[in-house]
């Protein structure tokens, strides 16, 4: 028990304390004489100055001749305390210690105003003629020829708060014997207290270890008896609660590290008190294990701490939307918890809504741009069957052109509706379709001799170029040749009259490539990035004019990306543009 740090400071605590009051007991008797020897030095001097004041009033009254100077030799000869006379002006007239040469006027010392203004005044302070803490003791005395003088005693404090050799003496002995018994008082309690505190101490260390089998035996009746007792109780039911924490603990972590959404609870004071691997991915922070700290070290986005603070300040639940973080879109939900009751906590919760809102903004301009390409020829169309009914049927030139307007925007209706489908296939299938081995070289020439005739008709060269041998792809033979397709045709449509469309196959080690330039009007810059968008056009007009539905390049990057290939461009505008398309070669 004596080498126990827990009984040393028992101890010391004890004897520090006693000791302590000990020593504030001392220094207040010691102070309380200091003030009383003070105070009755001041009542002392009032005493004296009421005896000097009647000793000097027979030379102040009237104007006799040599009274002054025979006042300061009889003053000269008192040396009990310092006396100095004073004339209503503030001239120092006699005193009994300094000479007057070396006073100045007195008139607004502390203790001469008090005596002009109630008859009596003290003060106590530094003296600026001997330099020494004084007190001033000052009373006024009146004439009857209206003629008033000051008579002020002084003594310097520390002459007069000293206190008897003997008394310290005295009083330090008992304080010394008070010392050496507190002592013995201080290590019987504490030796008393000490022993079952060190026996419940070992018993907590050894459950803080793990080491549940230990039991703490204290008898009687008193506090640490009865903790005992309940420590008892509680080691046996503490390894139960113990498992079921584990199991719980574990079950929460799988959770939270199984979910997609980010999750951060932290305390009302924002110290982050929970995380999981998700909130780390969607709100980018930066620490590799953010438990106890604070919520503004790993979270800057100030969307989310202001949403944080807002219920911080008045509970309840709020809501933000995001898109600054790691270039992602979030929805970020921060409540209290629990949900009844005083708020404990703050809980926040980030979704990442990046695909849902790119699918929704997709869905709105997907609709509105089928509802301007269906509005343009149905419009077209219903207005010329108006004009036909009106009688313009009738009209040998009229009637046929206008049936044959009719005709092309039916067939440019039908293409959209049968692109549209196309592409709504392609985006269903979550793999290749209709897998199996062909020559894309083949395919490439099938789709070459099919537009030929129509490159022809605008005295433009098809070229093609093939290295062979060529090796073959897995996929769809029909999709493929639909790719290929619709970006000859692109370059047919959107190339001058004479002018060249060349056509190369090649390949490399992992890819074939079908390549398509032309040296049409080519695509300026800004588009190039947008060209493979559904309905993005960069001429609209033109592009419809030429019977076109907007959705060519869009099924081409969608053929390319079930059959794991790409698209890319290169462009200038008045110079031509060139199409690569990609395939991987089949691993057989």
């Amino acid at each position: 028990m004596f080498n126990s740090p827990f009984f040393r400071r028992l101890f010391l605590s004890y004897l520090l304390l006693l000791w302590l009051g000990i020593g504030v007991t001392g220094f207040y008797a010691i102070t309380h004489l200091q003030n009383s020897h003070l105070q009755a030095a001041k009542e002392s001097l009032y005493r004296e100055s009421r005896i000097a004041a009647e000793w000097v009033s027979p030379f102040l009254s009237g104007n006799r001749d040599g009274a002054i100077p025979d006042l300061n030799k009889r003053l000269a000869a008192i040396r009990v305390s310092r006396i100095t006379i004073i004339d209503s002006s503030g001239k120092v007239l006699a005193d009994n210690e300094v000479d007057l040469s070396k006073l100045d006027n007195h008139a607004n010392r502390p203790e001469i105003l008090q005596a002009a203004a109630n008859g009596d005044g003290d003060s106590t302070r530094k003296s600026q003629s001997t330099h020494t803490e004084t007190l001033y003791v000052a009373r006024r005395l009146t004439f009857s020829n209206g003629s008033i003088f000051y008579v002020r005693l002084s003594q310097r404090v520390d002459d007069l708060s000293r206190i008897p050799g003997s008394l310290i003496t005295a009083i330090i002995a008992v304080a010394g014997l008070s010392m050496l018994a507190t002592g013995a008082v201080s290590f019987y309690l504490a030796r008393r207290h000490a022993r079952p505190l060190l026996q419940l101490s070992a018993f907590a260390d050894a459950v803080a270890r793990g080491d549940l089998s230990q039991r703490v035996l204290l008898t009687g009746t008193d506090e640490t008896s009865s903790l005992s007792r309940n420590l008892n109780a509680m080691a046996e039911s503490l390894s139960g609660l113990l498992n079921q924490v584990k199991k719980d603990k574990g079950e929460l972590t799988a959770i939270l590290e199984s979910m997609a959404e980010g999750v951060i609870a932290t305390n009302m004071r924002q110290e982050i008190l929970l995380i999981n691997e998700s909130a780390g991915r969607l709100l980018g922070y930066g620490f590799l294990d953010p438990k106890n700290k604070n919520l503004w070290e790993v979270v800057r986005e100030q969307q989310v701490l202001k949403a944080v603070q807002e219920v911080q300040a008045e509970p309840g639940r709020r809501a933000v939307t995001i898109g600054s973080i790691t270039g992602r879109k979030l929805e970020v939900a921060v409540s209290t918890f629990p949900a009844n009751g005083p708020a404990q906590g703050i809980i926040v919760v980030a979704h990442d809504v990046t695909e849902s809102s790119r699918y929704q903004e997709l869905r709105k301009e997907f609709v509105a741009n089928v509802s301007h390409e269906l509005r343009t020829p149905l419009t077209v169309i219903h207005g010329f069957v108006e004009t036909l009914q009106d009688g313009a049927i009738n009209d040998p030139i009229k009637g046929p052109e206008y049936l044959a307007t009719i005709g092309r925007h039916t067939d440019q209706l039908a293409n959209l509706v049968n692109d549209l489908l196309e592409l709504s296939r392609l985006e269903s299938q979550p793999s290749r379709p209709k897998q199996q081995e062909f020559s894309v070289g083949a395919a490439v020439r099938k789709v070459v001799g099919l537009l030929g005739p129509i490159a022809e008709r605008k005295n433009q060269k098809l070229i093609l170029s093939s290295m062979d041998p060529l090796p073959d792809i897995i996929g769809n033979p029909d999709y493929v040749e639909r790719a290929i397709s619709n970006l000859i045709e692109n370059a047919i449509k959107y190339t001058k009259d004479h002018g060249t469309i060349e056509v190369t196959i090649d390949s490399n080690e992992h890819h074939v490539l079908i390549i398509v330039k032309d040296n049409g009007i080519g695509i300026p810059e800004e588009d190039q990035v947008r060209i493979f968008e559904r309905f993005y056009r960069v001429d609209r007009s033109r592009s419809r004019e030429m019977g076109g539905t907007g959705l060519g390049l869009s099924i081409v990057k969608h053929v390319a990306q079930v059959h794991g290939g790409s698209i890319s461009v290169k462009s200038t505008v008045g110079k031509g543009s060139t199409f690569t398309l990609e395939f991987p070669i089949s691993s057989n």
